[in-house]
């Protein structure tokens, strides 16, 4: 299954990606020292919140483009919980713009009954955690271009 989410920040891309530069802990939102967050989104007010372990891969820059490679597994029970794969990417819409993509494929466990379930709830959970991370990581963004730049 394929999830993703794109965000525009009002920030030149060599000002977001010096950001990504920096290391997960300046974008990643509480990203503990031993690599571990909770991430979900809110549904109907109610947190649906997981502990994961988070594994963030090297920047790689291709001309303007900016890919890290990030994935993450559920700490505990794992066997219940996908393991989703993916990239956070960056790309100029224009000279003052650019374009955050968080994107990520994940197998729902537990073979067709893991997919009925998938298909009647889990994809927009998964939706909404990478919608809600995506913006989460476009906001810490925006808050360190503006503190780098005072």
């Amino acid at each position: 299954m394929f999830v993703q989410r794109s965000i525009h920040i009002d920030h030149p891309v060599d000002a977001v990606t010096s950001v990504l530069a920096a290391g997960p802990h300046a974008w990643f939102a509480h990203l503990d020292d031993l690599g571990e967050t909770e991430i979900g989104p809110q549904v109907a007010g109610i947190g649906l919140r997981k502990k994961v372990a988070v594994e963030v891969g090297p920047l790689v820059t291709t001309g303007d483009w900016t890919q890290i490679p990030v994935s993450w597994k559920a700490t505990f029970i794992e066997k219940l919980f996908p393991v989703m794969t993916g990239n956070v990417e960056l790309a100029p819409v224009d000279g003052r713009t650019t374009k955050l993509t968080v994107c990520g494929m994940y197998e729902p466990p537990f073979g067709p009954l893991g997919k009925q379930v998938d298909d009647a709830f889990m994809h927009k959970v998964a939706e909404a955690t990478v919608a809600d991370l995506a913006e989460s990581i476009a906001r810490r963004i925006d808050a360190a271009v503006l503190a780098q730049a005072e």
